[in-house]
């Protein structure tokens, strides 16, 4: 198996933190109210209901673009995805599409030596493909022989970001979810709680011989709940694609999805083709213009970055890695250590 490398990409929806939703006045987040209760004709796509864009959602997708070092469009667009689906009850998603808020960027990891195959440690840059403001969907679920549906999330603001394959471990893929949450939490544009929905991953896996650089047939892995998850499904995915090729079988592009009771991959459906959205430029919303006024603003007072930090506190204090690594998980925390150390005037240590 070692003559084999996993090609993983991440795709992360990011639930922002706002009091309202994107277009409409509901509050966002719903995760203890009674199913349908936080709707409006807005969110439920009613006819003769206008969106209106929440300034909030602007400014802090705005920070998370300059956080992961990605351009940041001065005009962007939003645009309609049309596809069927019970839990969405427009038809179609205003999403962003080719003119979106940040293009490109990047996240770096630094992987301990307890984390990586020759035990040396290394940093893995991971490159952003796609980052864009939409709007969520509602939910689905299996109550006995029914479906039932909750409209609450509709609505409520999203970035989805997509990497660049970069990733070439199950640990890989675990550490850059651990570094995403932490600097969502950072920067303060997100709970990133996985377990309420507030960050959810799905895994992009394929195999190839090592020293390769064509991209094979990938599986898509959904409903992924945690950073633990993450790692088990994407091992057991690898494995399973390792074992077809060596006996000579095709990988077959798949959208299989994560069991967590019973720790399993399934098979949900064939994906040959890539899904035609007809994407087209949302009549009901103008531009986003970001002038450099507004820009400057958002930005005012953005904060050191952990990893940044992280690394100054190495140089500037004396500390080991591990003790900044610790000083620095939390922003509340880190800032606490520093203004002790400056109000001690001592040995930082």
């Amino acid at each position: 198996m070692t003559e084999y490398e996993a090609v993983i990409g991440l795709e992360t929806h990011i639930q922002l933190n706002t009091t309202t939703k994107v277009f409409c006045s509901c509050k966002a987040d719903s995760w203890f109210d009674e199913p349908n209760t936080n709707i409006c004709p807005v969110c439920c796509g009613l006819p003769g209901v206008l969106p209106v864009l929440n300034k909030a959602v602007v400014e802090k997708a705005t920070l998370l673009a300059n956080a992961m070092h990605s351009e940041i469009r001065p005009i962007s667009y939003f645009d309609r995805k049309n596809y069927f689906y019970p839990d969405l009850p427009k038809g179609y998603q205003i999403s962003q599409f080719d003119e979106s808020i940040g293009k490109g960027g990047f996240l770096d990891l630094p992987v301990p030596a307890n984390a990586s195959p020759d035990k040396q440690a290394y940093i893995r840059r991971v490159g952003i493909w796609k980052m864009h403001i939409e709007e969520d969907a509602g939910k689905t679920k299996t109550a006995g022989n029914r479906r039932l549906i909750d409209f609450n999330r509709c609505g409520v603001p999203l970035v989805e970001m997509v990497t660049a394959p970069d990733l070439r471990t199950a640990d890989e893929a675990a550490q850059y979810l651990t570094r995403l949450r932490q600097l969502l939490r950072w920067i303060g544009i997100s709970e990133a709680d996985m377990e309420k929905g507030h960050l959810r991953c799905d895994a992009n896996v394929s195999i190839r011989k090592k020293g390769e650089t064509i991209l094979n047939p990938k599986t898509e892995i959904k409903n992924i709940n945690s950073i633990d998850a993450v790692r088990e499904a994407i091992l057991k995915e690898v494995e399973r694609q390792i074992r077809e090729t060596e006996a000579g079988n095709r990988i077959e592009a798949w959208t299989l999805e994560w069991d967590e009771d019973t720790n399993t991959l399934k098979k949900m459906r064939s994906k040959e083709t890539e899904a035609d959205y007809r994407y087209f430029r949302e009549p009901d919303l103008l531009p986003i213009r970001l002038e450099d006024e507004w820009k400057q603003a958002i930005l005012a007072n953005f904060p050191e970055l952990p990893l940044e930090r992280r690394a100054r506190f190495i140089e500037q204090y004396g500390l080991p890695e591990y003790d900044a690594e610790i000083l620095t998980s939390e922003r509340r925390l880190s800032d606490y250590y520093e203004t002790a150390v400056k109000a001690y005037a001592a040995d930082p240590k």
